[in-house]
């Protein structure tokens, strides 16, 4: 499993009081955080897992959550520091803004962006995705980051396939990988593994992939406490210059679909709002701001 003090080394110093718990194998972290709400336990609180038997996503999807990936749920307590309840759907676009950040620092050149709502991509596909789940008076937050290619890799539903960190990251970041697990054998990109001592022969985690697990996850709760702090003293108005100057959607044609799978809208994405809704123009120039569903390219 992951060390959670290694977590916290990377991640200081932090507003948030981050206690993290770490797992082999779990049905699912989201799960595991929510258990914790019901006990009671203060903002803060992390789980992380190598392995997830039941992972889900945004709206239950559910996540194959192989090995080589970061799974990791966080509790918030936004309420209890006077955030409405409305306004908490943004706070999804706040997280993916700091997981964005913390991925684009792997790279120069990876064309790391933000899709409305959830999702952070790259040039060559589907990074992370994010949900969101109000508890009680608390927010769970679930983040899944593709950090190195599992032997099988999952299909994913969507326009886009899984992209993973270490065919992306500059190879002298990956050399955190020490000792026995080092990057002696590092190939060059164009299409192939970053780093071949991921796995060891049995297909186990190696200790060095581990450990940039635990860098990747001090990261992102160093840059999530930093936008957290943002979001709670201006709202997503603070930060939207911010998401919109890396807003995958921006000027694409898109049609936004219900749960249900109707299409409900279409136009070309202007922007999104400082209440976190996506605006489109239509064919006739009109404008509408969509609060909620999912937006897909019209190819």
């Amino acid at each position: 499993m992951l060390d959670a003090q290694a977590i916290a080394m990377a991640a200081r110093p932090t507003r948030i009081p981050y206690a993290c718990r770490c797992f082999d194998e779990i049905d699912s972290t989201n799960e595991e955080v929510k258990r914790r709400i019901e006990k009671g336990e203060p903002e803060g609180t992390v789980a992380t897992a190598l392995v997830q038997t039941g992972g889900y996503g945004r709206q239950g999807r559910r996540w194959a959550s192989p090995a080589g990936s970061l799974y990791l749920s966080l509790l918030l307590r936004p309420l209890d520091h006077g955030v409405a309840a409305k306004d908490l759907p943004t706070l999804s676009l706040a997280v993916a803004l700091a997981v964005h950040d913390v991925l684009a620092s792997f790279s120069d050149d990876a064309g790391v962006v933000v899709k409305w709502p959830n999702d952070v991509l790259c040039s060559q596909g589907k990074l992370c995705g994010i949900s969101l789940e109000a508890v009680r008076r608390a927010v769970c937050i679930g983040i899944g980051i593709n950090v190195f290619e599992p032997a099988e890799v999952p299909e994913l539903t969507g326009s886009f396939g899984p992209a993973y960190l270490e065919r992306i990251a500059d190879l002298s970041v990956l050399h955190r990988l020490k000792g026995e697990d080092a990057c002696s054998d590092a190939l060059p990109f164009g299409g192939k593994r970053a780093c071949a001592a991921a796995f060891d022969d049995a297909g186990r985690l190696s200790v060095g992939a581990c450990s940039v697990l635990e860098d990747v996850a001090g990261r992102l709760l160093a840059s999530v406490d930093r936008l957290y702090a943002q979001w709670l003293h201006g709202g997503f108005a603070a930060l939207v210059d911010e998401y919109n100057a890396h807003a995958y959607l921006t000027g694409r044609s898109v049609g936004i679909s219900s749960m249900n799978g109707d299409v409900v809208a279409r136009g070309e994405v202007v922007r999104t709002n400082e209440r976190g809704c996506l605006v489109l123009r239509d064919a006739g120039g009109a404008e509408c701001a969509i609060a909620s569903g999912e937006a897909h390219v019209v190819l």
